[in-house]
């Protein structure tokens, strides 16, 4: 019972330490950010993640732009322009990605005419640049700006808010966050260009408060982790619209109506690009980040990475599943179910990325198949042991090539084993005088004798690929041609049968099993149809052969003395010419048969034909007959008078049933 129990919860406790193996690898890579930068890399194929907002308008100061309106940087009363046509068509809040850090030097007046612009429009937002070093090391820190580089005083002065507009590209490079509150260097809080607008654009003009893992400002909260950094679920289609045609009144009145519009340079020569989520391997107009901040806070579209406790649980439940599969199926089918749960885990990841989690694309997805591959491993370690197993177990019964091709086709021997008629060499040994001999002797030494007379039996069959099909007592049933076909079947039969009686006299007269004399081992052989397979309840099966060539071969076997070895007349038939000597016994009366049957004696070496008289028939209805030998001739039959025997060839191994 408790191997039992132990081969039940065997899989499910290996498919479980698997999985929990997995699991913890997994944590140790979470702790220490390893793939961090491949998780950011394929996460990135989730964009776009939310649309862009109708009422963000984008000005792009583009390359046709400046080739009509004029070289860069334009004049100041160029944008003072820009600005009067955007508010006279109605824009509700203006953003200038455009720093303006000095004086203009070719024309100080126009430094006023925008600064009158800019108050009088009463929504103009400016740009200012920071410089700050790395990542807080105080996860509820905000970034600390070392510099500060704010429009010129009369501009800031006229603006309704300056807000910072440097990104915060990954360690490769691409913008996925920015921050939308930094600490200047006098510890003012400066909010981002995106951050600015969203709160003129929503009325909110209360103080900025900082929270362990988001930023507030009156009924905008915006969440950024611990970090203070806000992850831009960036989107596509914002339109936009080229300055110069703005400039030249050729935009549709009323486009501007209620709109946040930010102008900003589009031109590649400008050098405002950067790399993000959506156009990996080219360059993105910096405006466009702020686009995609304010469209973020203004849609709501946040986006957080999923805790890392759910990112391991996944990974339990993948390898656990997949580990169980493959334990339990087929290699393919647990190739089918991996692919189908890593397609269904990405299915999960792009819904729930909808709802603005970004789950771990690299863990869970990794676990599956190391699950697979380890499940691989202890199935190859375990059915190598079981394989090694049934071998030596099976190889007392069949021979080791038979064995092993059964192993590596279970397939073709299950349809063997299903059962069929066809051709088999049916053999019955018996020894002769066990019964009167354990009569006399102790039980231990009979069980002892008689193991060492069944060794030399099943040797000599094994020896000669044969399949033993059970032992009856001091009885022995072999046969051959199944559960493979075998062309040599007779051949084979009637060598196993000479081998036996030599190996039995061996052990007469060598063994501990001479202690028990016996009077030799009488064998029987036929060769016809019979049905072989498995037989039997759904509680035991018995791979075994049954027919009439079993039965046959059981009652010729009745009739042979120790030391002797009688056979049919169609085994005799079947026989190679001159490769044994024959000769012709009493034809047999047996139980079941209306007929006599024609049998022969296979000789031994030295051994010489029986005497018997002309018709005479041996009775062995009751299974036990003995041949009534005379002083006459030898009865002659054409075609098989005696012949010198052949050496039998090299020992092999066979398969076992009836």
């Amino acid at each position: 019972m408790a191997r039992s129990r132990r081969s039940v919860w065997f899989k499910p406790i290996v498919a479980g330490v698997i999985a929990l193996a997995i699991t913890l690898v997994g944590f140790l890579g979470l702790s220490t950010d390893t793939f961090i930068g491949f998780q950011q890399s394929v996460s990135d194929g989730l964009f776009p993640g939310t649309g862009a907002n109708s009422r963000i308008v984008v000005i792009g100061i583009d390359d046709r732009s400046i080739a009509l309106v004029g070289r860069w940087p334009w004049s100041r009363a160029t944008h003072a322009d820009l600005i009067d046509i955007l508010v006279a068509d109605g824009a509700q809040v203006i953003g200038y990605d455009v720093t303006f850090g000095t004086p203009s030097r070719e024309e100080p007046e126009s430094d006023e005419l925008l600064a009158d612009s800019i108050a009088a429009a009463g929504n103009v937002v400016l740009a200012e640049s920071v410089t700050f070093e790395g990542r807080p090391t105080d996860r509820l820190a905000l970034l600390v700006a070392t510099e500060e580089f704010p429009p010129i005083p009369i501009l800031a002065g006229s603006a309704t808010a300056v807000g910072h507009v440097n990104t915060h590209p990954d360690p490769d490079n691409v913008v996925r966050a920015l921050a939308p509150v930094v600490e200047g260097p006098d510890g003012a809080l400066i909010p981002s260009l995106s951050f600015a607008l969203a709160r003129q654009a929503s009325g909110q003009t209360g103080p900025i408060t900082i929270r362990p893992d988001a930023i507030q400002t009156g009924g905008i909260l915006v969440p950024t982790g611990g970090l203070h950094l806000l992850d831009l679920n960036f989107a596509e289609g914002f339109l936009t619209i080229p300055a110069v045609e703005v400039l030249e009144g050729r935009a549709a009145p009323g486009i501007f109506e209620g709109k946040i519009v930010l102008v900003g340079a589009t031109a590649l020569g400008l050098g405002d690009l950067v790399e993000t989520p959506l156009a990996k391997g080219e360059l993105t107009p910096g405006v466009y980040v702020h686009a995609n901040a304010l469209n973020t806070i203004l849609n709501g579209a946040y986006i957080d990475a999923e805790a890392h406790s759910m990112t391991l649980v996944w990974v339990l439940l993948l390898a656990l599943l997949i580990g169980l599969v493959t334990l339990y199926w087929r290699p393919w089918i647990a190739v089918l179910v991996l692919a189908a749960l890593v397609v269904g885990f990405f299915a999960v990841v792009f819904a729930r990325f909808d709802n603005g989690t970004v789950m771990n694309m690299v863990y869970p997805p990794l676990a599956a198949p190391i699950a697979f591959v380890a499940g691989l491993g202890v199935r190859y370690f375990t059915e190598v042991r079981e394989r090694k197993y049934v071998t030596n177990v099976f190889g007392r019964y069949l021979a080791k090539d038979v064995v092993d091709e059964v192993l590596t086709s279970p397939e073709g021997a299950v349809a063997t084993l299903s059962g069929a008629s066809r051709p088999l060499s049916v053999l019955f040994a018996d020894l002769r005088g066990f019964t009167a001999a354990s009569e006399r002797a102790a039980p231990t030494a009979v069980v002892e004798a008689l193991n060492e007379y069944l060794d030399a039996m099943t040797k000599a069959v094994v020896e000669e690929k044969g399949t033993i099909d059970k032992f009856m007592g001091d009885c022995v049933m072999a046969f051959w041609g199944a559960p493979r076909p075998d062309p040599d079947q007779v051949v084979r039969s009637v060598r196993a049968a000479l081998k036996m009686l030599d190996y039995v006299d061996t052990a007469i007269a060598t063994g501990r099993a001479g202690e028990l004399k016996v009077k030799g081992c009488g064998v029987g052989i036929s060769v016809g149809e019979a049905v072989v397979g498995n037989i039997g309840s759904n509680e035991r099966l018995d791979y075994t052969a049954i027919g009439d060539t079993v039965n046959t071969a059981s009652r010729v076997c009745g009739v042979a003395e120790g030391g002797e070895i009688v056979v049919t007349e169609e085994m005799a038939e079947a026989l190679p010419p001159g490769e044994f000597r024959l000769a012709p016994l009493p034809p047999l009366k047996v139980k079941g048969k209306t007929e006599v049957l024609k049998v022969f004696q296979v000789l031994r070496e030295g051994q010489e034909p029986k005497l018997f008289a002309e018709g005479a028939i041996t009775d062995a209805t009751a299974e036990k007959g003995a041949f009534q030998a005379t002083q006459e001739a030898p009865h002659k039959v054409a075609g098989y008078a005696p012949v010198e025997p052949r050496p039998a060839e090299g020992a092999v191994e066979a398969p076992t049933d009836r």
